[in-house]
């Protein structure tokens, strides 16, 4: 817009004049001759669209200002020296913006994971916690999957490490519940024999204990290791990531998913608590048909205990970082997912897992029940309390 306006002034002035096609200056002297140059100059290297009808170039010039100095480049500076103001730069305010947001991003988030990370920081060791922390840390370096979808994917994980070991106990347990009115009245034999004091008897009552577990295929040394190989996989997950939160790792303050932006704070709306006593009551209630009830009913009670516990427990549960709720709502909605699955006839099939007879299967009782039985038990604890004063009185 300057070059246009100094054009038609020029033109105006008659200190440029139109041969042929071409403009040519008719300039008075040196400085009126630089003048010229400075804003053909300016006008070549302005960022601004211009048309091609007003493109002038140096052949343009006549040859007596041919003779005079040229100038490579010029500056504000010059163009205001020289009479004329600057031309304004034209910015898109778009790109300045997603440029601006580009950067913005790219200083705030922190660098990505690699490998090494967390054994610098002392996270790395070779307890149950430690290996679940280098667990982790592989699979985000390797997928390069974001930190929520990575503590889903280490949960997953451990949980599939753990699946053949509970193929195992569902395979015990299942064979175990045909048979559990046999071991009920002979466990009750073994408890008058103990009393009694006779050895043999007892040695005679353990070895019938025995062979009914081998007639029915029961591993009892499956059955015993099982608990020791779940439960520091289960601790490790858990104090693995609550340190990693509490510590915390940097890049889990950046999680990837909108919803949860830092996993190292708590839920401030107390939604995952909820959401995970409703997993693990779920959970407990497709698990119970697995269970024993018939001959151990006080497992249904204590299984009420703890979904009474589970309501509870939100309100401690609410002060959990949010990586470690996501990791215990992964693991129990999969463990219920898994318990429902293994409970149709197909999968047992095909996993060589004995069917359980209907009236077998567990149910558990009404919380009100659960009540009562604890109620019961008390009286009854009461009752044995004031018979054994009775008896040291006499």
């Amino acid at each position: 817009m300057a070059f246009a306006g100094v054009l038609s002034a020029s033109v105006r002035s008659g200190s440029l004049r139109l041969v042929g096609r071409r403009f040519t200056p008719c300039l008075a002297g040196v400085g009126e001759m630089r003048s010229f140059s400075l804003l053909i100059q300016h006008s070549t290297r302005s960022r601004t669209r211009r048309s091609p009808f007003l493109t002038l170039t140096s052949r343009n010039i006549s040859g007596d200002a041919a003779k005079t100095e040229a100038v490579s480049s010029t500056t504000p500076a010059d163009l205001t020296a020289a009479g004329m103001p600057p031309e304004p730069l034209i910015t898109d305010p778009a790109s300045d913006l997603l440029s601006n947001a580009t950067d913005a991003l790219t200083t705030q988030l922190p660098a990505a994971l690699q490998f090494g990370d967390l054994a610098a920081l002392g996270l790395v060791s070779w307890t149950p916690a430690g290996l679940v922390r280098l667990s982790f840390e592989v699979i985000n370096v390797a997928t390069g999957l974001p930190w929520f979808w990575t503590i889903v994917a280490g949960s997953l994980f451990w949980r599939a490490i753990l699946f053949p070991i509970s193929i195992k106990s569902l395979q015990n347990s299942s064979r175990m519940l045909p048979i559990q009115p046999k071991i009920k009245k002979l466990q009750d034999e073994m408890a008058i024999v103990r009393k009694s004091g006779d050895q043999l008897a007892m040695q005679r009552l353990a070895l019938r204990v025995r062979k009914t577990y081998q007639d029915a295929g029961v591993s009892m040394l499956a059955t015993a290791l099982v608990p020791f190989i779940q439960i520091p996989v289960t601790l490790g997950v858990f104090f693995g990531l609550r340190k990693m939160c509490q510590l915390p790792v940097e890049q889990l303050t950046h999680s990837g998913f909108s919803l949860l932006p830092d996993l190292t704070v708590a839920d401030p709306y107390m939604a995952l608590p909820i959401l995970l006593c409703a997993v693990v009551n779920t959970q407990i209630q497709v698990g119970a048909a697995e269970m024993d009830l018939t001959s151990r009913p006080e497992m249904g009670h204590l299984m009420n205990a703890f979904r009474a516990l589970s309501v509870l427990g939100i309100f401690v549960m609410a002060n959990f970082p949010s990586g470690l709720m996501v990791s215990l709502i992964t693991t129990s909605g999969v463990t219920a997912l898994q318990s429902w699955a293994l409970q149709r006839p197909k999968v047992r099939a095909s996993l060589n897992i004995p069917q359980v007879p209907v009236e077998a299967r567990g149910k558990l009782p009404t919380p009100m029940e659960s009540v009562n039985f604890v109620i019961a038990k008390w009286r009854a604890k009461i009752e044995e309390a004031k018979e054994s004063q009775r008896r040291s009185r006499q």
